[in-house]
C-alpha cells in the first residue's frame, strides 16, 4: 500500500493535513463497513465506498491499495475491538467456566449490536483470498489463546485438570461462530442472550468435564 499523500496546505477548518488524513480514512472505513456489511464485499465498489464517505477515489487508493485492502482494515479494526471486550470480560472472573462465559457474552453483544459487524467478520471475509482466509486463521487462534491461557492458569492454580486445551479452545471458537452465522443468516429475532444460551450448551459439558472436583 502506497502511504497516503499528506498535503502541503494551511490547516482547513482547524485540522492539519494528518488529522485530515485521519478524518478521510475514518470516513472511508465507516463506508467500507456500510458496503461490506449490507451489499456484500463482491458487490461493493470503491465508488460507493467513495459515494459513501462523500470522498472522492483518488482519497480511497490514498489508503488503500484495493477493496481487498479496505476489508482487511475493516476486519482488522471489529477484530481489535472485539479482543478488547473479550479480555476485559474475561478478566473481570475468577473462575474458568465464567471467564469463557462471560468473554463469549462479550463478543456475541459487541457483534450482534450491528449486524454488519458479524457478516464482515464471518461472513464477507471468507473466500476473499489466500491471504485473508490466513488472516481469519489467525484471528480464531488468537481467541482460542485468550481461552487457553485461562485454562492454564485454572490448571496452575489446580481447579482445572492439567492436559492440553488448545485444541478443545479453537474447536469452542468454530461452533461459537458457525451460531453467529446462523444468526446473520436466519433469524434475527433472537437476541444475544439467547445465542449465547444455545451455544453455552456446547461450551459447558466440555468445561466442567475439565474440573478437577466436582
Amino acid at each position: 500500500m502506497t502511504r497516503p499523500r499528506v498535503e502541503l496546505m494551511r490547516p482547513w477548518r482547524g485540522m492539519t493535513p494528518d488529522e485530515r488524513q485521519r478524518v478521510r480514512r475514518r470516513r472511508l472505513l465507516d463506508a467500507a463497513l456500510e458496503e461490506f456489511g449490507t451489499v456484500g464485499f463482491r458487490a461493493a465498489t470503491v465508488g460507493g465506498i467513495c459515494a459513501r464517505a462523500e470522498l472522492t477515489n483518488r482519497y480511497f487508493y490514498e489508503h488503500f491499495a484495493d477493496r481487498e485492502a479496505a476489508l482487511r482494515a475493516v476486519y482488522d479494526e471489529l477484530l481489535d475491538l472485539a479482543l478488547d471486550v473479550m479480555t476485559t470480560a474475561l478478566d473481570t472472573r475468577e473462575n474458568f467456566e465464567d471467564q469463557v462465559m462471560a468473554a463469549l457474552n462479550a463478543y456475541l453483544g459487541f457483534v450482534m449490536a450491528d449486524p454488519r459487524r458479524p457478516r464482515v467478520i464471518s461472513l464477507e471475509s471468507v473466500g476473499v483470498s489466500p491471504a485473508m482466509e490466513e488472516r481469519r486463521r489467525r484471528a480464531r487462534h488468537t481467541i482460542a489463546d485468550l481461552i487457553d491461557t485461562a485454562y492454564a492458569r485454572g490448571a496452575a492454580r489446580g481447579h482445572l485438570v492439567d492436559r492440553p486445551f488448545r485444541k478443545q479452545a479453537l474447536a469452542l471458537v468454530g461452533a461459537a461462530n458457525e451460531l453467529v452465522v446462523d444468526w446473520v443468516l436466519g433469524d434475527r429475532s433472537q437476541d444475544a442472550d439467547r445465542v449465547g444460551a444455545d451455544i453455552a450448551e456446547v461450551y459447558l459439558p466440555l468445561l466442567r468435564s475439565r474440573r478437577t472436583a466436582p
